[in-house]
């Protein structure tokens, strides 16, 4: 990239379930290492704890965009929810991580 190009925006997809614990950690480290780009973090949530009510707790104070896309049924397991976080993903540049924190977001 040359001097004075901005980086690309990108969405974080982050498919999620039963997730609670991990979501402050998640939204504070992915925020921390976009810090010098646009972008967001799509929650495609498969959830049958309280993991949605905690995105969207902790999403009106997120330091950039947070969404949160809640499936009721589930189709297609892990593969499914990605497909459908890049379907509704704000930007072009998709980026997928593990709700456990498997993927360190400090790698992004």
């Amino acid at each position: 990239m040359s001097a004075g190009e901005r980086i690309p925006g990108a969405t974080v997809i982050i498919p999620t379930f039963n997730e609670r614990d991990n979501i402050a950690a998640l939204i504070s480290r992915v925020s921390a290492a976009l810090s010098d780009r646009d972008g967001e973090i799509l929650f495609v949530d498969d959830s049958t704890d309280d993991t949605p009510g905690v995105i969207r707790t902790l999403a009106a104070s997120a330091p950039m965009p947070v969404r949160l896309l809640h499936r009721d049924k589930p189709e297609g397991g892990l593969g499914g929810a990605v497909v459908e976080g890049i379907r509704s993903a704000a930007y072009d540049v998709c980026i997928v991580m593990d709700g456990d924190l498997q993927h360190p977001p400090e790698l992004l």
